[in-house]
């Protein structure tokens, strides 16, 4: 890991020494939580996602209190104000 705090790094697995990719947080430009999808291996999971210009990323938390708490510092690191609807972005 970079140590960066504006930006996210995902591995292979824990044992990888180089990201698959790195998501630049000074590219955010929303923030949503609490997404459902129709495909079942998702259907119980606690999905939020985030969009850049270029992408939109969809993460997996185990549980829902690990999904909001990442959703606040997200919005808090790019500086977005959180609604009420679990959608955050630049003109909220």
């Amino acid at each position: 890991m970079s140590g960066d705090p504006d930006v996210l790094e995902y591995y292979k697995n824990d044992h990888s020494k180089k990201p698959i990719r790195v998501i630049d947080l000074h590219c955010c430009e929303q923030v949503d939580s609490g997404l459902t999808f129709k495909r079942k291996e998702f259907q119980a999971s606690f999905v939020f996602d985030i969009k850049t210009s270029d992408r939109t990323f969809y993460l997996v938390a185990e549980t829902e209190e690990e999904m909001n708490k990442w959703v606040r510092s997200i919005c808090q690191l790019c500086g977005f104000n959180q609604s009420e609807d679990s959608h955050a972005d630049i003109g909220s």
